[in-house]
C-alpha cells in the first residue's frame, strides 16, 4: 500500500511540474484589457506529529491531544487557485491507548499507515492579498491499514491479573492460592495479535478502512517557496475494531462498561515544513512604457500641498497650512533650529541654547540639564506612583481549626486519631515542627462550630487559626475563639466515621523530597514508634474510591507500593473490619510484638514465580546466571531467586542491577527473617538499629 502511494505522489509531482513549465512556456506578448495570469507551482513537504486515539479503550475525550504516539506526514500539493489547493498524503505511525481502572483493564498499540487526498481552503476572498499567515480548512477522503496487538503477558509469560488493590499479580484474585500471589509489573511490549486473539468471534476482519478528515490550521510563509505549516485534523474510520473493542464486546475483560458504540477516531496534531518548485525572477520585471501616462504631471506632484513639488521639496509632508521658504522646509525666523510652528519664543538671540520648544536656556536650566546628564543617583529621574488594583484589593481571610502542635514523635494511637478526621491536613516545617488543622473556612463562624464539634470528640487543643501568606496559622484569640454560633447553618464533617485513606509507606527515616517524585498533596507526619508515615491528604468514603486514586497514583507517579488503609472512630482497623473482602494480609500488629534476630535476616533476588514447567526461553535466561534457587511454595508455585543469599540490601541491590543487565527487569529484592518473608522496608529497618 505504501509503495503504490509513494509511486503516485511522484507521478503526480511529475506531472504537475510538466504542467507548471508548459504553462510558463505558454507566455505571449499582452494584449490590451488581457487578465492578469496566475501560475501555481507544485509543492512537496514532510510533517511531524503526535497521533491521539479516541475509541472504546479509555471512552472519548480522555487525554491530552499533545501527549500520545508520534507520527509523520509526506504530502505533495498542487494550487488550483488562489484558494483551493488539492494534496496527497501518506501518514504513518502508531495509534494506542491504556486503559487502567477499577472497573476494566484493556490496552493496545496498532501501526497504522494512511494515505489519502483532501481539498484545502484558504480563505483567500476574505483576507488582504500580501499576508504572512494564512488559516485554513480542509477536508477528503483517505484509505487506513492497521494492525492492532495488545499487552497480556510479561517477559516471562506471566499473564497480567489486575486485583482490585491496584496491583498486578500472577494468580487472579479469586483463585483458592490467591495468598501466594507475587506483584508483577507490565512490560509493555505488545505480543499479542487482536485478530488472531478473536475474543469476541470477528473472525479474520478486515484490517483496513477508509476515513473522513477533516483539519483546520495555519500556514506561515518563511519565504517566497517555503511555508511552515502548524494544524490538526480529525479522522473519522469507518470502523469499529481498530482497538478490537465495540459496543458488542462482552465477557470478562470488558466486565460492566461496554463499548462506547461509535466508530473509532484519531486526531493528528503536527506542524510542517514545505518546499514550492515555482521560479521567481530575482529581479523585479521593469514596466513597458504606456503612451496614455501623463508623465508630467507625475514630475509636478505636490504631495504635501506646501506649493513646492517633491522634486525639489527638501522637507516633505510639512503639515498643512505651515509658511515654508523656496526649499519646501517650515520658516525659522531667529535661526534656533526650531520651526516657527513649534517656537514658543520666535526671536531667540543668535546661536543661544534652546529647549525642544524653542525657548532660549537661563545659566539654572543648563545646570539642571547638565546635572540630569550625569545623574547616577536618581535624584532627577521623573518616578511615577501606581497602586496595582491586587494590592489595593484586601486578602480573603482563610480559617482552620488547630488540634495539635508537636515539636516531637507524636503518640502512635493519637496518630491514628488524627487521621481519623477526613479533612485533616498535616504540616511540617523544618525538622522540628509538625502542625495538625482541620477545614477551610472563609467566615469566622463556620470555623468556630467545627471546632465545638471537635472538642466534644476529644480534641480537647482545639483552636481557631488564620492562615497566613507563608502557610503558618496564627490564633483569631480567645474572644474570637469563644464568641456564640448557635444560629450558623450548615452539617458538621463527622470525624467518628469509616473512611479510607492511601498510604504511601511508613519509614523508619524521613524521605526527601526527590524520593517523592513531585508529588503533591501529600502528608508526612511522625509517630513515637519511630516510623514516618506519608499518606495522599483526601480521604475516601469508599474503598473503590481510594483503589482508584491508588491506581492514579501508579501510574502518573510510579507508586507502585501504596496501599489502603481504614480508620473509624479515631482507630486504624483492618479492611476486613471495614467490610472489604481482600486476601491481602495487614500488618497493624504494634512493631514491639515482633522481635527480630539481625544474625537471621537475608536478602534474595526474585528472579520469578511460575506454575509448572518453565518456558525455554526463560529456563535459558535462568541457566546464565549464578546461583539460582528454587523454592516450592503453596498453590503448586515455585519462587525462582538468584545470586544466593545477601546479608545487606546494598549487596541485594548490586547484584539486581546485574541481572536487569542480563535482560530480567521485572528481578525484585525479598527479605527472609529465619526463612521467611518479611517487609523490605521492616528488613532495613531492623538492621539499621
Amino acid at each position: 500500500m505504501l509503495k503504490r502511494i509513494s509511486f503516485l505522489l511522484i507521478a503526480f509531482l511529475c506531472i504537475t511540474s510538466v504542467f507548471a513549465q508548459e504553462e510558463n512556456d505558454s507566455i505571449v506578448e499582452p494584449k490590451e484589457e488581457a487578465p492578469k495570469e496566475m501560475f501555481y507551482g507544485p509543492t512537496v513537504g514532510l510533517g511531524v506529529g503526535m497521533f491521539k486515539f479516541y475509541g472504546d479503550i479509555l471512552d472519548e475525550n480522555y487525554g491530552n491531544p499533545l501527549i500520545s504516539n508520534i507520527g509523520y506526514d509526506l504530502h505533495v500539493s498542487q494550487q488550483l487557485n488562489s484558494f483551493l489547493t488539492a494534496k496527497f498524503y501518506v501518514l504513518f505511525g502508531t495509534l494506542s491507548a491504556n486503559e487502567r481502572s477499577a472497573q476494566r483493564n484493556l490496552n493496545f498499540r496498532s501501526s497504522i499507515t494512511v494515505g489519502g487526498f483532501a481539498l484545502i481552503y484558504n480563505f483567500d476572498q476574505l483576507l488582504p492579498e500580501k499576508r504572512i499567515i494564512s488559516p485554513f480548512i480542509s477536508l477528503g477522503i483517505e484509505s487506513v491499514e492497521f494492525h492492532s496487538k495488545t499487552d497480556l503477558f510479561d517477559e516471562f509469560g506471566n499473564e497480567y491479573n489486575y486485583w482490585s488493590d491496584g496491583s498486578i499479580r500472577d494468580i487472579p484474585e479469586t483463585d483458592p492460592n490467591a495468598a501466594n500471589a507475587v506483584i508483577i509489573q507490565r512490560d509493555y511490549f505488545y505480543e499479542t495479535d487482536l485478530r488472531e486473539l478473536n475474543a469476541d468471534g470477528y473472525g479474520k476482519y478486515k484490517e483496513r478502512t477508509f476515513a473522513i478528515p477533516i483539519g483546520i490550521g495555519v500556514k506561515m510563509h518563511m519565504t517566497k517557496n517555503i511555508d511552515f505549516t502548524v494544524g490538526t485534523s480529525f479522522h473519522f474510520t469507518f470502523s469499529d475494531v481498530i482497538d478490537n473493542i465495540t459496543d458488542e464486546s462482552g465477557g470478562e475483560r470488558i466486565g460492566t462498561q461496554p463499548g462506547n458504540g461509535g466508530n473509532d477516531k484519531f486526531l493528528m496534531s503536527s506542524f510542517s515544513i514545505s518546499y514550492n518548485f515555482l521560479k521567481h525572477d530575482k529581479e523585479e520585471k521593469i514596466k513597458e512604457f504606456e503612451e496614455d501616462i501623463d508623465y508630467l504631471a507625475y514630475d509636478m506632484d505636490d504631495e504635501d500641498g506646501d506649493g513646492v513639488i517633491d522634486f525639489i521639496d527638501e522637507c516633505p509632508w510639512t503639515p498643512e497650512g505651515v509658511e515654508v521658504d523656496d526649499k519646501g522646509c517650515p520658516l525659522d525666523n531667529d535661526g534656533d533650529f526650531v520651526p516657527n510652528y513649534k517656537d514658543d519664543e520666535l526671536e531667540t538671540r543668535e546661536k543661544a541654547p534652546v529647549t525642544p520648544n524653542g525657548v532660549e536656556m537661563t545659566d539654572t536650566m543648563i545646570y539642571i540639564a547638565y546635572q540630569r546628564y550625569l545623574d547616577s543617583t536618581g535624584m532627577f529621574a521623573e518616578t511615577e506612583t501606581r497602586i496595582i488594583a491586587a494590592e489595593k484589593r484586601k486578602k480573603k481571610k482563610i480559617y482552620r481549626v488547630q488540634v495539635g502542635e508537636f515539636t516531637e514523635a507524636i503518640d502512635a494511637d493519637l496518630v491514628d486519631k488524627f487521621l481519623s478526621i477526613p479533612d485533616v491536613e498535616i504540616k511540617t516545617f523544618g525538622d522540628s515542627l509538625t502542625i495538625i488543622a482541620v477545614g477551610d473556612y472563609n467566615n469566622l463562624p463556620e470555623a468556630i462550630k467545627r471546632k465545638m464539634q471537635l472538642t466534644s470528640e476529644g480534641f480537647d487543643a482545639a483552636i481557631v487559626v488564620e492562615e497566613e501568606k507563608d502557610g503558618t496559622f496564627t490564633s483569631v484569640g480567645d474572644a474570637a475563639n469563644n464568641m456564640n454560633v448557635d444560629n450558623v447553618a450548615g452539617d458538621p464533617i463527622n470525624s467518628q466515621g469509616l473512611i479510607f485513606r492511601v498510604q504511601l509507606g511508613a519509614f523508619s527515616k524521613r524521605l526527601s523530597k526527590d524520593y517523592l517524585n513531585g508529588l503533591n498533596n501529600i502528608m508526612e507526619i511522625k509517630a513515637d514508634d519511630g516510623l514516618w508515615k506519608y499518606l495522599y491528604t483526601g480521604s475516601f468514603k469508599t474503598m473503590e474510591d481510594a483503589a482508584r486514586m491508588k491506581i492514579d497514583l501508579a501510574i502518573d507517579y510510579g507508586v507502585e507500593e501504596a496501599f489502603i488503609v481504614a480508620y473509624k472512630n479515631g482507630k486504624r482497623i483492618p479492611l476486613v473490619k471495614a467490610g472489604v473482602e481482600s486476601s491481602a494480609v495487614e500488618n497493624i500488629t504494634p512493631t514491639e510484638n515482633k522481635e527480630y534476630d539481625k544474625a537471621a535476616i537475608k536478602f534474595k533476588v526474585q528472579i520469578g514465580s511460575y506454575s509448572g514447567q518453565l518456558p525455554t526461553e526463560v529456563l535459558s535466561k535462568f541457566m546464565e546466571l549464578d546461583g539460582v534457587e528454587q523454592t516450592e511454595l503453596d498453590g503448586g508455585l515455585t519462587r525462582y531467586t538468584a545470586g544466593g543469599e545477601f546479608s545487606t540490601y546494598e549487596e541485594a541491590e548490586a547484584f539486581k542491577a546485574k541481572v536487569a543487565e542480563e535482560g530480567m527487569g521485572g528481578a525484585f529484592i525479598i527479605a527472609l527473617h529465619k526463612g521467611e518473608l518479611i517487609p523490605v522496608n521492616k528488613a532495613k529497618e531492623v538492621l539499621a538499629e
